[in-house]
């Protein structure tokens, strides 16, 4: 069996702590932990605790090729693309005050990015990206797939 390590940064500052958090538990979500160590690193001006994670992927959400995608948050975007992820962001924005939680825990803007580059029609299109949780693709891949109907619509 092979095991496989990431790290995570969570920073102690309010605003970024419950964002590290959210990406760290989403991970953990995604996969068989086997360890998770931590250690308060004393940055002078900015501490953070530095968490390993050793773990390998769920099987049943592992694709057959074993590739997995999320493009990064700053990957440029078309006009086309940009007009669509803003859309995307509203509704998700939207569905997290009904949930009265932050938008970011529904999914991160590397999620949004990613969605709006691969365009999703399938529930197959949507497991291809890193980092979601079966949790959150079972609650909101019928969103994401309606949202994306709409938008080809018009």
């Amino acid at each position: 069996m092979m095991l496989f390590a990431k790290t995570f940064r969570i920073r102690l500052s309010e605003n970024h702590r419950i964002e590290d958090e959210s990406l760290l538990n989403d991970f953990l979500e995604s996969v068989v932990p086997k360890q998770i160590d931590s250690q308060m690193i004393h940055h002078p001006t900015d501490p953070f605790w530095s968490v390993l994670v050793i773990y390998t992927p769920q099987e049943e959400v592992t694709l057959a090729d074993g590739e997995r995608i999320l493009f990064d948050t700053y990957e440029p975007l078309t006009a086309e693309e940009e007009i669509l992820f803003m859309k995307l962001k509203t509704w998700r924005n939207d569905l997290a005050k009904r949930e009265c939680i932050p938008g970011y825990m529904i999914l991160h803007d590397a999620h949004l990015m990613t969605l709006v580059k691969i365009r999703p029609e399938t529930a197959e299109d949507i497991q291809k990206l890193k980092g979601i949780s079966l949790r959150k693709m079972e609650k909101y891949t019928d969103g994401i797939l309606a949202f994306f109907r709409r938008e080809d619509k018009k």
